[in-house]
């Protein structure tokens, strides 16, 4: 049976994200020194809600993501601002650098309103927040709004988790800023910023949305956001929340809404029944999961459709964060762009030779290596419109594909020849090839240090 679709799971690694996803990686790209960009006072105003009530007095702080590492410390932006009593808030000027990434972020609060002669209830562990993106990009801009509620920090969260050590420590190495840069793309795939609602603005037509799991995650936060708070073993709504999701190590427990969040889609598979029933009953996000069909775990994938895909059998991500795909059902190989959107056509690239391919890696030119069924390798150009068949050299049954640091394309040979082939980054045949010993015996994979 075929599968015409492809889901890319965010929140998987980024280690070269696959964070594919929710999450885009991208790698190899050089820091750029950047002007800094004043954005004046309402340049966007925005509405906090728990659930479905506003929530007011919650502390709102813009953050410019950090350049230094994966989870580096972010930059504070501007002055705080308060919601007011209807939940909504106008953010202050402020500068950051350009072609950097941004976020918001809401803490504390009173998400249940004063009735009466009861006072407002405050919650103290309160987070919510949003990735907003490109500094003085078009969420920001003076006609902007902005919605901070659960599902949008749920979209946030699951992005950049791969980024994320902490509310204030969410950033990527200065050489990885596309990768970066994806992520915070992904969000608008998922949650529509102005609105709060799924699904976002940019999700490519086709793709579908997990959209009940996504609702589940809200419903899940929403019962500790609308409490008075609450710690770790406290029986409260936040403590029940908090004691279910430590840190990795499982011995530090979160004292904020928004790292409780981060440590879920961190250790996706850890209490997933447990944590699913913490929903009310009667939960606000529909249509949520069944209750009693719990996920196997708090990954969210989107399914990508379109661009030749038939029965995919290998990927691998290139520097822009683009994804390849190799088909077995059709002999192509399908390219989506970070977003998901198609770049392939509809039959897919099926120049040089393509035939049930096996493997696939990426040069640092953007080009394709594609190992085939019919013992060649294929070399596609980064835009799939040439591509050149290489035979011989030992190939036999070319099972896996990697590319060292010279350039060179290492191939395996699942044969009972128990070889490795290699070709030069021009397609020659690399002096030696293929190679043999060592011990190796009908090898099935195969990789390379980096250089």
């Amino acid at each position: 049976m075929m599968h015409p679709s492809l889901r890319i799971a965010g929140v998987l690694a980024c280690a070269g994200s696959a964070a594919l996803l929710l999450s885009g990686c991208g790698t190899g790209v050089s820091p750029i020194e950047r002007a800094p960009v004043t954005v004046s006072v309402g340049a966007a105003t925005g509405l906090v809600m728990g659930g479905q009530q506003p929530v007011a007095g919650v502390t709102m702080q813009l953050y410019q993501a950090g350049a230094t590492g994966y989870g580096s410390l972010a930059t504070k932006l501007g002055s705080t601002v308060l919601t007011n009593s209807n939940g909504n808030f106008t953010l202050p000027s402020y500068t950051c650098t350009a072609g950097s990434q941004v976020y918001l972020v809401g803490t504390g609060g009173q998400p249940i309103a004063a009735t009466g002669t009861a006072p407002a209830v405050t919650n103290n562990n309160l987070a919510l927040m949003v990735g907003l993106g490109l500094c003085g990009g078009a969420n920001l801009n003076p006609n902007g709004f902005i919605n901070v509620n659960e599902l949008t920090t749920v979209a946030s969260v699951w992005a950049l988790a791969p980024f994320m050590s902490g509310i204030g420590n969410i950033g990527s190495s200065s050489t990885n800023a596309t990768g970066l840069a994806n992520a915070f793309a992904a969000i608008n795939q998922i949650v529509t910023i102005s609105t709060g609602q799924l699904p976002g603005p940019t999700l490519p037509t086709g793709a579908t949305l997990p959209i009940t799991e996504i609702n589940t995650l809200a419903d899940i936060l929403e019962q500790c956001i609308n409490s008075g708070g609450g710690v770790q073993g406290d029986g409260s709504s936040c403590g029940n929340l908090f004691n279910l999701t430590p840190n990795a190590a499982g011995n530090v427990y979160p004292t904020d809404t928004i790292t409780a969040m981060m440590n879920m889609a961190q250790s996706p598979g850890r209490n997933v029944t447990a944590l699913d029933r913490l929903r009310s009953s009667s939960p606000v996000f529909q249509p949520a999961l069944n209750v009693n069909f719990p996920p196997t775990d708090w990954t969210i994938a989107i399914t990508y459709v379109g661009g030749g895909l038939s029965t995919p059998s290998s990927i691998a991500v290139d520097a822009a964060g683009s994804v390849w795909v190799t088909n077995k059902g059709n002999s192509s190989v399908t390219k989506l762009d970070y977003s998901g959107a198609a770049v392939s056509t509809a039959s897919g690239f099926t120049l040089g030779g393509i035939n049930s391919p096996t493997a696939i890696a990426v040069d640092s030119g953007g080009n394709a290596w594609v190992a085939n069924g019919n013992n060649t390798i294929t070399q596609l150009s980064s835009t799939g419109i040439s591509g050149t068949a290489l035979g011989s050299n030992g190939l036999s049954a070319p099972s896996s594909i990697a590319i060292d640091g010279s350039g060179n394309v290492w191939i395996a040979n699942s044969t009972d020849t128990s070889t490795v082939s290699a070709f030069t980054s021009g397609g020659a045949r690399l002096t030696g090839s293929p190679y043999s010993g060592a011990g190796s015996s009908a090898p099935v994979s195969i990789a390379v240090t980096p250089k």
